[in-house]
């Protein structure tokens, strides 16, 4: 999956890179007494995901015709909103992106609420129009 904070074939060099020169210390006990499984994984990611809208991402949100605009998506998981609209002039990722949230790979996923499911739903219908030669079971 691509990063939001730069472009998929970006040329930054490593310093500049968000992710550059973090340290995760493996050897640190988590906060709480929870046992091994119940521990949260977010705090040992290199960087924590962005929870709000992008600037980009209201711009392509304002963009789409009112019937595709996916508002529940937004308000609810703003970090995938911000995923779409950084693959959305790049079909093929797009496509697999969006499928990947339609389909559980991994297992054991709760599903999204109805009206980011259909969110997701008319976006995939809306991306279709866009691009109808694009292999969405790729």
């Amino acid at each position: 999956m691509p990063s939001i904070y730069r472009p998929k074939h970006s040329v930054i060099a490593p310093e500049a890179d968000v992710c550059h020169g973090a340290h995760i210390d493996t050897h640190a006990r988590p906060p709480s007494a929870a046992s091994d499984d119940q521990t949260s994984w977010a705090g040992r990611r290199k960087a924590q995901p962005v929870e709000v809208l992008l600037p980009t991402t209201q711009r392509w949100l304002d963009a789409l015709p009112k019937e595709a605009r996916p508002h529940a998506l937004a308000e609810q998981f703003p970090r995938l909103a911000n995923l779409i609209a950084l693959n959305w002039n790049s079909p093929n990722d797009c496509c697999a992106f969006i499928s990947s949230l339609l389909v559980d790979q991994r297992g054991g996923r709760r599903g999204f609420p109805g009206n980011v499911l259909e969110d997701i739903q008319n976006l995939r219908v809306y991306y279709t129009r866009l691009h109808p030669i694009v292999d969405w079971d790729r």
